[in-house]
C-alpha cells in the first residue's frame, strides 16, 4: 500500500511527514505538553477535527488501529492503541460526555477547554462544519 503524505512539519532542520495513515497505523502530529501527558497515561482522550485544507480524515480511525503520535517539538514518536473513537457535533458536547480530565492536558472546566479548543487556528470553524472526535488510547 502506498502511503500518501499530506503534511510535514520541520523538526531539528527535517522534514517529518504527519497526518497520514499506513494501513492501519495512522500518524499525526502533537504539540509537546499533550504528548507528554499521554505519554504519562494522564491524557487517554484526544480531540481532532476534520479540516477542509488538510484532507486527513479522523473517521477512517478505528478500535484497534495504531494511532502513532510525532512530539512537534523533539520528533520523538509513541504509539497507541484506539480503544474506540467517538464522534461529537462539537466541543461542548464532547466535554459534557467526556469530561476534561483525560481529554485535556490540564485540568480545565468545561467552558476553559472549549475556549482552548476554538483557540486552535480554524478549528473553531472546521468543528462547526464537521464535528470533533474523541479518540480514547492506551500507549502501546
Amino acid at each position: 500500500m502506498e502511503k500518501e503524505i499530506t503534511i510535514t512539519i520541520n523538526i531539528k532542520s527535517n522534514n517529518i511527514p504527519i497526518e497520514y495513515s499506513d494501513g492501519n497505523t495512522h500518524i499525526v502530529g502533537l504539540m509537546d505538553k499533550p504528548f507528554g501527558a499521554i505519554k504519562s497515561g494522564k491524557k487517554t482522550v484526544e480531540i481532532r477535527a476534520n479540516s477542509d485544507e488538510r484532507p486527513f480524515d479522523y473517521s477512517t480511525v478505528k478500535a484497534n488501529h495504531t494511532l502513532r503520535f510525532i512530539n512537534e517539538e523533539s520528533g520523538e514518536s509513541m504509539d497507541t492503541r484506539v480503544v474506540r473513537v467517538t464522534h461529537y457535533p462539537n466541543v461542548k458536547a464532547l466535554f459534557e460526555t467526556e469530561g476534561t480530565e483525560k481529554t485535556l492536558s490540564v485540568p480545565w472546566s468545561v467552558e476553559q477547554g472549549i475556549q482552548l479548543i476554538h483557540s486552535f487556528t480554524g478549528y473553531k470553524e472546521c468543528i462547526e462544519k464537521h464535528g470533533v472526535y474523541a479518540i480514547e488510547i492506551w500507549v502501546i
